[in-house]
């Protein structure tokens, strides 16, 4: 997954903040996006896991991966506080079977097998997540049905949660994103290319 295709994500979950259904929208309404969760969710061997997956998805480069961004535990409350029971047991399913399609496999978990492997494990249930279809209607949803559905696959959650965790956190909001705290002015044809990030308000 590419950094584009992030922004895209982004911009389509940001976009649905005002319909209900998902709990990650619903958070940005008001939760402090790295609050601790109030109950633990994850084993000592889940949460290394998630910890991991978030960090495939947004890497460390020139800018904080999820991990600095504090995503993994963003991820937690998410699902400690915010998930309904089905969502909840759609992630905690999905953990399972992530670790175990590693062992059928290969023969190790997930977080012992090589970058490779990982990362054609994790594109193989991203393959899977897409052939779900919504039964939200099209139209003005479109595209972004999926990402207030409660019953989306594992890897779209997780894929929805690191995003939002990562887009709402300070270090992707001014480090990933061109933060401007007082803009005082409105620019409606400003250069891309001079400014290079997407901004953040």
């Amino acid at each position: 997954m590419n950094r584009r295709h992030l922004m895209h994500l982004v911009v389509a979950a940001l976009g649905t903040a005002a319909l209900p259904g998902s709990a990650t929208l619903r958070a940005l309404a008001g939760e402090q996006p790295h609050a601790q969760a109030s109950r633990p969710v994850f084993d000592a061997a889940q949460r290394h896991l998630v910890d991991l997956l978030a960090e495939m998805i947004i890497p460390a480069t020139d800018t904080p991966g999820a991990r600095e961004a504090g995503v993994p535990a963003f991820i937690e409350t998410m699902v400690a506080d915010w998930y309904t029971d089905t969502e909840r047991t759609i992630f905690l399913q999905g953990l399972a079977a992530l670790d175990e399609a590693s062992r059928t496999a290969h023969g190790r978990s997930f977080v012992a097998v090589d970058d490779a492997q990982r990362t054609a494990l994790l594109s193989a249930a991203e393959q899977d997540a897409a052939r779900y279809v919504s039964p939200l209607p099209g139209g003005v949803l479109g595209g972004m049905s999926k990402l207030v559905d409660e019953n989306t696959p594992f890897f779209t959650k997780l894929k929805e949660l690191t995003v939002i965790g990562y887009f709402s956190s300070e270090a992707g909001a001014t480090k990933f994103l061109h933060y401007e705290p007082m803009p005082m002015r409105f620019e409606g044809d400003l250069d891309y290319a001079q400014l290079g990030r997407q901004w953040s308000y």
